[in-house]
C-alpha cells in the first residue's frame, strides 16, 4: 500500500535541491579537471584570473538549462503524478 504522505526526494523538492546536489559540483568538477589541472597536479593559483570563474559560470548556465529540462523536470513531473493517483480522493 503507498504512503499518500510520502515526500519527494530531496533532489526534486526544488530547484535549488537539484542545483547544489547536480549543477555546482559537476560545475566545480569541470572547472577543476578543463581550467585548473595541467602537468599531472592542480593549480590553484589559477583560480585568481578570471577566465575559470566565467567559465564555470557559462557551464552553470548551459549545464543547469538542459538538466532542468532533460532530468528535472520529467522526474518532477512523474512524483506529482504518483502522489496525486496514491492520495484519496476528497
Amino acid at each position: 500500500m503507498k504512503n499518500p504522505q510520502k515526500r519527494f526526494p530531496f533532489v526534486y523538492r526544488s530547484f535549488l535541491n537539484f542545483w547544489l546536489v547536480l549543477i555546482l559540483p559537476s560545475s566545480v568538477l569541470a572547472t577543476i579537471i578543463t581550467q585548473l589541472y595541467y602537468d599531472g597536479s592542480i593549480h590553484f593559483e589559477l583560480l585568481k584570473e578570471f577566465s575559470p570563474w566565467l567559465n564555470c559560470g557559462i557551464f552553470q548556465v548551459f549545464f543547469g538549462f538542459f538538466a532542468y529540462i532533460w532530468l528535472y523536470l520529467p522526474a518532477v513531473k512523474k512524483f506529482k503524478k504518483d502522489a496525486d493517483s496514491a492520495s484519496p480522493p476528497r
